[in-house]
């Protein structure tokens, strides 16, 4: 029967710098469980229990004052405050720690325990386990032969194995001749591999000497020296390197970064692109109560493929809250040439990054008079990018603009009174001021089924153009009167379909538009553009974007929307409508401000249907149909059969009759039908391995704008994930890049490579990251 000897109270606790459970290793070879990369739960849990010595036992008795020690032995000998030596399934208790070994010696004298021949300390909910031990209750030191660990904080795991492990007191401890990772018990299907750690739990940081990353059984890095949070928090040090293969053969980066302080830090990059050169790129980030920012750029000063020499970028955008009513920005965005994004950066980044931005704004929102001011002041000018031949057209520098809007509620009548003034500048275009006033009043009679709002205004707009070349300075103005009416009705009705129940609603609209036709093209265009013609184009007032041009109208509006609900919660899970613009009179104002003698004896239409047929099948499609021309003049259409995470099958088709395809030498764009076909899918092949793939053909040239392909692999045990994925792509008229992506993802670690899934997330509608789908 075992006895109870209880000491007299001991000061200090015993300290273990470790804080979850962890696993005994009795054998000689000091192994994290199975090394196999195709590890499946069922291996890794086996190996994990022949490692693994039973759990913590306690003695079951009542719990301890704090600081006394209570041993639990089949026999204990020895003298009171000198010495004793407890064997046979010892168990010590003592506050929130538990030592089981088959034999303990305890020198009170000294306070030192020494356990074998194996033992499982305790501590926290942490466990150490191994051989020996000899441990210093007082000082919270001591040192563990053969030792094991593995602890769990906020969902982070680490779990290690060691020749030996010393406490060092005040949580901090140094593993010696070691091996840990990230993995769940028994996987040991990467680790790194180091001659000696050391950690302190106190600052969150282990520093690693020695270290090798080992992945299958095989070391494919080293680093004689590397550091590294122990809880998951940011802390300066190396990044995992990136990797990129491509046109311009192999990019390799390897970031450093720097944690200057809880709302500062930075990012060091050097790195080289075989086929150009050597770079340097950095990234600095602030945060604080009243302003947030980032400041990035990269710098190559020499580029064996370029003309150019001290290629770079740099962007800054910096937000600032001045008081509760005031905010304001700064964006700021500046190559060093115009091949920069075409040499550098894929398809979609060319297109976006034309006209570089540089703005600097405030923004006001305050009361007056009983209504909302909401108040505006930028300046913006951009950097164009000429196109490969050489060609460029910068929009209008703006210097400054002021804007102001005044809204206030009057019963069922709202006022709105709109004011701006801008000054436009070009180096090569006749420069101006414009003033716009625009006051309206909209009135709102609205019940549970409907609705009905008018609405008149009156939009006056002043120029004051400079002389320009051959043209002289002069004025000039604009003013029209705006009336319109919108109502409209909704229809509910319970519905079911395929078998469910759901809520579907009829939503019947008209509206009416009214505009005199008034020549304009005695105005300048300094940022008018016309609107594409879909269906929420039907209930604007204005067929233009900016206060250049207005359009005549005299027309009426009419649609019908129907829109399938969830009954439950209101979520809308299918919207189809059709409307049509019937002109009573033509809207005949082009965007040069003339007069069209085209006129319109028929209406057009549009149509669109989004949403989900059933669970796994999606539907997008759009059509624009030219009544007058019998054509349809814009179609788009997508399905996308997607049953669960990780299996995505998608089909595209885009048809427009008279679209911008590229901008010639003369800096006119070519127009052309266009008619592009893209099919895309996720699918898993077997278990845990998915293929990725997309292509988008030009049906009308005959030729490929993007050609994907790639695989992705998820170990059973999710440990780890890898990825490897080649893109082909058109960046202008006559040129195109290749890329490989090749991606390895280490569980609570790191990325290794260059992770593609900004590029699979665009290709792909409907792509699931790869490592975190769940399968069965």
């Amino acid at each position: 029967m075992a006895r109870l000897f209880s000491l007299k109270p001991l000061v200090l606790a015993l300290g273990v710098a470790f804080s979850a459970t962890a696993y005994g290793q009795n054998t000689e070879e000091l192994s994290l469980g199975n090394t196999c990369l195709s590890c499946t739960p069922e291996k890794a849990a086996s190996t994990a229990a022949a490692a693994a010595e039973p759990a913590v036992k306690t003695s079951g008795a009542e719990p301890l004052a704090a600081d006394y020690t209570r041993i639990t032995a089949d026999e204990v000998q020895g003298q009171t405050q000198v010495s004793v030596r407890a064997q046979g399934d010892v168990i010590i208790e003592r506050n929130n720690q538990i030592l089981n070994a088959p034999w303990v010696e305890y020198d009170q004298q000294r306070e030192i325990i020494r356990a074998g021949d194996t033992f499982t300390l305790q501590q926290n909910g942490s466990v150490v386990s191994g051989r020996q031990i000899e441990y210093n209750l007082a000082e919270g030191t001591g040192k563990a032969d053969h030792a094991r660990l593995s602890s769990e904080h906020e969902g982070r795991r680490l779990q290690s194995v060691s020749e030996s492990a010393e406490l060092l007191g005040n949580g901090r401890y140094k593993l010696t001749n070691t091996k840990f990772n990230t993995c769940e018990p028994g996987d040991a299907s990467w680790y790194i591999r180091a001659n000696s750690i050391e950690a302190d739990t106190a600052s969150g940081i282990g520093v690693a000497k020695h270290a090798s990353l080992v992945f299958g059984g095989v070391p494919v890095l080293y680093t004689p020296w590397a550091d590294f949070p122990l809880n998951g928090n940011r802390k300066s040090g190396l990044l995992v390197p990136t990797l990129k293969i491509g046109s311009d053969g192999v990019e390799l980066e390897t970031p450093y970064y720097l944690n200057l302080a809880p709302n500062y830090d930075a990012t060091v990059t050097p790195g080289i692109i075989s086929n150009r050169g050597v770079q340097l790129g950095g990234q600095f980030r602030y945060l604080q109560p009243t302003y947030s920012g980032v400041a990035e750029g990269k710098w190559m000063p020499a580029d064996k493929r370029s003309e150019y020499n001290n290629r770079y970028h740099v962007r800054w955008n910096h937000q600032q809250q001045f008081g509760s009513a005031l905010s304001g920005g700064i964006s700021y965005n500046q190559v060093s040439d115009d091949d920069y994004y075409r040499d550098f950066y894929g398809r979609a980044d060319i297109a976006n990054n034309v006209n570089l931005n540089r703005q600097a704004w405030l923004n006001l929102n305050t009361k007056v008079l009983g209504g909302n001011l909401s108040s505006y002041a930028t300046v913006q000018k951009y950097q164009t990018l000429a196109n490969a031949n050489g060609y460029k057209d910068e929009p209008y520098a703006i210097m400054p603009r002021l804007s102001t809007r005044w809204q206030r509620n009057f019963d069922h009548a709202q006022a709105n009174i709109f004011g701006q003034f801008t000054r436009f500048d070009h180096d090569s275009k006749q420069a101006g001021s414009r003033i716009v006033a625009y006051p309206g009043v909209k009135w709102d009679f609205h019940n549970q089924w409907g609705y009905i709002r008018p609405k008149v205004g009156l939009h006056a707009t002043y120029y004051n153009l400079d002389s320009f070349e051959n043209k002289t300075g002069r004025t000039t103005s604009r003013v029209l009167p705006i009336m319109n009416v919108d109502a409209g009705m909704t229809f509910e009705r319970k519905a079911n379909l395929f078998g469910n129940n759901y809520l579907q609603t009829l939503e019947p609209r008209v509206f009416y538009n009214y505009i005199p036709t008034k020549a304009q093209n005695d105005l300048p265009n300094f940022d008018s553009s016309e609107n594409s013609f879909n269906y929420e184009q039907l209930f604007r007032e204005n067929l233009y974007s900016g206060n250049d041009r207005i359009n005549a109208a005299n027309s009426i509006s009419t649609a019908v929307q129907t829109r399938i609900l969830n009954p439950q919660n209101g979520a809308e899970l299918f919207r189809a409508g059709v409307g049509q613009k019937f002109y009573i009179t033509n809207d005949n104002v082009l965007l040069d401000g003339s007069i069209s003698n085209y006129r319109r004896n028929r209406s057009d239409w549009v149509a669109f249907a989004h949403g989900n047929l059933t669970d796994s099948i999606r539907l997008d499609t759009d059509i624009h149909y030219n009544q007058n021309q019998d054509k349809v003049d814009n179609f788009a259409a997508g399905i996308r059969y997607n049953p669960e995470p990780g299996k995505v099958l998608s089909a595209r088709y885009k048809y427009g009759r008279n679209e911008k395809i590229y901008l010639q030498d003369d800096g006119q764009y070519f127009y052309d039908k266009l008619q592009q076909v893209d099919l895309a899918a996720q699918w898993p092949l077997r278990s845990n391995l998915y293929a990725v793939a997309r292509f988008n053909y030009a049906l009308k040239v005959n030729k490929p704008l993007e050609q994907l392909i790639g695989l992705e692999y998820k170990s059973n045990c999710g440990c780890w994930s890898a990825s490897v994925v080649a893109q082909h792509y058109v960046t202008g008229l006559n040129s195109s890049k290749n890329a490989v992506f090749f991606n390895l993802q280490l569980k609570d670690l790191s990325n290794i490579g260059n992770n593609p899934f900004e590029q699979l997330r665009l290709a792909i509608p409907g792509y699931s990251k790869t490592n975190e789908v769940n399968t069965k």
